[in-house]
């Protein structure tokens, strides 16, 4: 069954999401960016994708809401084809260019996707690929956990109740000094986040309220007064306590006419944006290391090294999208069955 739902303006945000997380690892010193409360909590981008990663699945498979050995087959062979080979390129690129010693354990938590489950190692080498752990586990459990929530009769006080108590247990783990690892990269404490973007979409399938556009300004407007005020409490924020309002942003956006949002060249962008949050450390490694080989690292200075570097990684990422993914997601969906 081909994926008939794309929504163009959700593409555009994930584009702007994976610069945040961009600028919040490597673009914090660089105007004007470095004066800006906003960023200190750009990397909170990572649970708006965790939430529109339960919205997409709950939207594009929405076919699974029976079990079936078939669709699951294709939904797993389809994820991978996703996610499978731009990381292992992303993670060979960082093993070969880090300037450090890295240990098998390190090497093999990451092949597999289960760096995250032993936090202290969540971001050795390639570290933004702790999420990706995180996904990868959604993913599995997407096929069993879907057809129990899209069938329930209560389905926004379970997804409610369920945020609560992940969200309360993540406030006692922080009072009690618990380690920031764990709280912060534990798959089972981002799962609320899940959980929320498939009761998202499933609210979109049955049909958002017509003001979409006061959904979408809202949640606008709440992030923008709310974020410069939590870079001190980042960490109990970190699992999803922002959820809703990314879920109510989704179901916004996913609803209203944007000239700008539906753009051609913000959705080719958004279609690269995997590229730019998994390639972003290993070709900062690599631009880095060109800086330093043509001498030229002191005289460019903080701002034209950062800028520099991120015309570099959407290209590079872009190019991969159209190139790469697109070459490798056909040798995988040859084993599709019909």
């Amino acid at each position: 069954m081909k994926n008939k739902i794309f929504i163009p303006q959700l593409n555009s945000l994930r584009f702007f999401a994976a610069i945040a997380i961009v600028i919040f690892h490597f673009g914090k010193w660089s105007y004007p960016f470095d004066n800006s409360s906003y960023s200190l909590s750009f990397n909170l981008a990572v649970s708006f994708f965790f939430v529109l990663s339960g919205f997409i699945m709950a939207t594009v498979y929405n076919n699974l809401k029976t079990f079936s050995f078939k669709e699951t087959y294709n939904f797993y062979l389809k994820r991978f084809a996703r996610i499978i080979p731009l990381y292992v390129l992303a993670l060979i690129l960082t093993i070969f260019f880090i300037d450090e010693d890295f240990t098998l354990k390190e090497f093999f938590l990451n092949l597999f996707f289960l760096q995250a489950w032993s936090p202290e190692y969540a971001l050795s080498l390639n570290f933004p690929g702790w999420s990706l752990s995180v996904e990868m586990f959604f993913y599995l459990l997407f096929p069993f956990v879907f057809p129990f929530i899209t069938n329930r009769k209560r389905l926004f006080r379970f997804t409610f109740v369920f945020w609560l108590l992940s969200n309360l247990i993540v406030l006692i783990f922080y009072f009690l000094n618990y380690k920031i690892e764990f709280i912060k990269y534990y798959p089972l404490l981002h799962l609320n986040e899940f959980l929320i973007g498939i009761w998202a979409g499933i609210t979109y399938l049955k049909g958002v309220n017509k003001k979409a556009f006061l959904l979408f300004l809202g949640s606008l407007m709440f992030l923008f007064f709310y974020l410069p005020l939590i870079s001190d409490y980042n960490i109990i924020h970190h699992d999803g306590l922002l959820a809703p309002v990314f879920a109510i942003l989704i179901l916004g956006t996913s609803k209203i006419k944007s000239i700008i949002l539906s753009s051609k060249p913000l959705v080719k962008l958004g279609n690269a944006s995997y590229g730019i949050y998994i390639l972003q450390f290993p070709i900062y490694l690599i631009t880095y290391k060109l800086y330093n080989d043509f001498n030229i690292f002191d005289s460019l200075g903080e701002e034209r090294r950062f800028y520099i570097y991120i015309v570099i990684l959407i290209l590079i990422s872009y190019l991969s999208s159209i190139t790469f993914e697109k070459w490798m997601k056909g040798v995988f969906l040859k084993k599709e069955t019909n």
